[in-house]
């Protein structure tokens, strides 16, 4: 699933963040500290594994700065 930053939320540098305590609910987090991270396919979602929200914020960050 392709994962997108929130249209008006885009703002690098972005990182991994776990949200959810034992859900294991990680976002990414954008300069303000908010969970801008978006999956077109999906509308809603918002939350993915540790693992995928590292690599996304990786792939943000090499792009995006």
């Amino acid at each position: 699933m392709k994962a997108v930053p929130a249209k008006y939320f885009a703002f690098p540098p972005y990182c991994a963040k776990d949200l959810g305590g034992k859900m294991g609910w990680w976002g990414v987090i954008n300069r303000d500290g908010f969970n801008c991270l978006t999956f077109p396919e999906k509308l809603g979602a918002v939350v993915t594994t540790e693992e995928r929200a590292k690599q996304i914020a990786d792939e943000w960050n090499k792009k995006f700065l």
